[in-house]
Parts: C-alpha cells; sequence; structure tokens
C-alpha cells in the first residue's frame, strides 16, 4: 500500500500563524484568504490537515491554552505560598495580555466570548474552558483553604478568580494599562486572601 505523501509544513506553526490571525482580526473577520496566506499553505491542505475554518479556529484556542495559560495555571498550582503565587500568575497572565508581540486581550475571555452565540461548538468550547478554569482555581484553593478568608469557600474563589482574568483581557481590549489590569489582581488577591501577620 503506498504512503501518503507527507506533509510539506509543520502544523505547530501552521497554528502559531493561524492563532494570531485570530488573534488580531477576531473569528468573523479572518478569511480563508487570510489563513492560507499566513500558514503559507493551500485551502486542500487546510482542509486536510484541519477541517474547515471553524474546527481550525476551535484548535487554535486549544493551542493557545496549552502555549499559554497551562503553563502558569501548573506553576500557579505548584506554589508554596497562595499570595505571591497568585501575584505572580497576575504578573505572567497580564504580560500574555498586554504585553510582547500578540494582540491585547486573550483568545478564550475575548474571541470565544464574541463568537459564542453563532455556534454550539464555540459555546461550548467556551464552556468547557470556563469550567476548566474553575475547576484548576478550585483545586488551587483547596490546597491553600487556611489562606481563604473564611467567608469565602474555595469553588466561589475560584469563580471570581476566573471571572477576574477574564475581565482583565476585556479591559485590555479595551486599551487600559499594564499597571490597571495589574491593580485588579492585586485587589482580587488582598479581597479574598486572610490578612497577613
Amino acid at each position: 500500500m503506498a504512503k501518503g505523501r507527507p506533509r510539506e509544513f509543520d502544523l505547530t506553526e501552521a497554528l502559531d500563524h493561524a492563532l494570531l490571525v485570530f488573534w488580531r482580526k477576531g473569528y468573523r473577520a479572518t478569511s480563508l484568504d487570510d489563513l492560507t496566506e499566513v500558514m503559507q499553505i493551500n485551502r486542500p491542505s487546510l482542509y486536510a490537515a484541519f477541517g474547515d475554518k471553524e474546527k481550525l479556529f476551535l484548535q487554535t484556542v486549544d493551542h493557545y491554552r496549552e502555549k499559554f495559560v497551562v503553563p502558569r495555571v501548573r506553576k500557579l498550582l505548584a506554589c508554596e505560598e497562595l499570595r505571591e503565587g497568585l501575584l505572580e500568575f497576575f504578573r505572567s497572565m497580564t504580560t500574555v495580555i498586554i504585553d510582547g508581540d500578540t494582540p491585547p486581550g486573550c483568545v478564550i475571555a475575548c474571541l470565544l466570548s464574541d463568537d459564542c452565540c453563532d455556534s454550539d461548538e464555540i459555546r461550548t468550547k467556551l464552556a468547557d474552558a470556563i469550567a476548566g478554569a474553575d475547576g484548576a482555581f478550585t483545586r488551587l484553593f483547596e490546597l491553600h483553604r487556611k489562606e481563604l478568608k473564611k467567608s469565602i469557600e474555595p469553588p466561589e474563589a475560584a469563580r471570581l478568580m476566573t471571572s477576574v482574568v477574564h475581565g482583565i483581557a476585556t479591559r485590555a481590549r479595551s486599551g487600559a494599562t499594564k499597571r490597571t489590569l495589574l491593580q485588579i489582581g492585586e485587589s482580587f488577591v488582598a479581597m479574598i486572601l486572610r490578612s497577613e501577620s
């Protein structure tokens, strides 16, 4: 049986390029021509490797999560001291959201939210991303329960944190400064943790 012709492009690199296009232009405004140009592949190759535009978009969301979010959440879950772990997480995520060569905002908080009403699959992806964040942050706060204020339970603190991260991303999209975003993170930390003795 003859072997299929090997792909002439790197899948990860292609996802990197597609991600940046979606991040800059949004799902609706990104055309197949935009994608094939930046990924340097033709339409048949795009369809064969990734499926249609929506399936490619959802794969870029997963790629974004694995590249930018998961490593920072893992580091947070491994922290020994919750206050500093949270502050470092917000510093690191703010750098992703507002600094560097990427557009402002978060692909999950901004792009998925923008387009979730048009597609059941995109809506499900957004719901899964939120549930995943809530679950990870709940585990974090359960591990460090003694550092939380008595009035706040871990699942509540987790939902608040997910909402704060998404809110920071939205504010970044609207032009908020890095200092403003960091202050929001710092205020959240002060709100949920017991006072330092």
